[in-house]
């Protein structure tokens, strides 16, 4: 019996952890989400106010800095490395003026963040 009690306190352990985890990262995740969905599609925007979008980027580069070491451990490396080669060529392009580049990365950046929060969700698609 006493086997059977320490079982499913393990379980229950495990299962908040896990819950814990998944909140955490999908949290994280929409953060990001949100200051990259601020930026604009339109060139003319970027053009006429540089400055505000470069401190979004810098923004986004910031969270994306202190969240890649814990994304190291819950996410997949190939979800990992997509989200982080569009946050920097992101970076990039919008430091260097570059908008039309942005705005594909922009898009880039939004794909790799929406699948990975669909990973870290509770899905008949992310257990498959």
């Amino acid at each position: 019996m006493k086997s059977v009690i320490l079982s499913a306190v393990f379980l229950i352990t495990l299962s908040v952890f896990c819950l814990f985890v998944k909140t955490h990262t999908v949290e994280r995740v929409d953060t990001l989400y949100r200051l990259t969905e601020s930026l604009p599609t339109d060139l003319t925007r970027y053009e006429s106010a540089p400055e505000r979008y470069r401190s979004t980027a810098d923004a986004i580069g910031d969270d994306w800095s202190d969240a890649v070491g814990y994304f190291s451990y819950v996410c997949g490396y190939n979800a990992l490395n997509r989200a982080d080669e569009a946050v920097w060529n992101l970076y990039a392009a919008l430091e260097s003026g570059d908008y039309p580049s942005a705005i594909a990365a922009r898009y880039q950046l939004l794909d790799a963040l929406r699948r990975m929060r669909e990973l870290e969700t509770v899905s008949l698609s992310s257990i498959f």
